[in-house]
């Protein structure tokens, strides 16, 4: 449970770019801008999106809009690890 809201980071990003994110470069990202990934807070992962995370995906070449980036960070920390997600939800129906 402990990476979940990091999870939720790649899956929301991989969809906003249209292509699967580099979990291990996100990761040192998050790290080098001083936050855990493994516990971090809504709060800490809302500022990683709206402070960091724009200057990381100029780095790596990709450029999106503030307001998309503004959205992502609103849902990333409001995500609730302790719920499961639908895609959870559904796969454990399929069980």
């Amino acid at each position: 449970m402990k990476r979940r809201r990091f999870d939720r980071l790649v899956v929301e990003l991989s969809v906003l770019l249209d292509r699967w994110v580099a979990r291990f470069a996100l990761w040192q990202a998050v790290r080098d801008a001083g936050y855990d990934p493994e516990s971090w807070s809504g709060s800490e992962a809302e500022r990683f999106c709206t402070v960091d995370l724009p200057r990381w995906l100029r780095h790596q070449g990709h450029t999106v809009p503030e307001a998309r980036l503004a959205r992502l960070a609103r849902n990333v920390a409001r995500f609730d690890p302790a719920l499961l997600t639908p895609e959870e939800h559904f796969a454990r129906l399929g069980e």
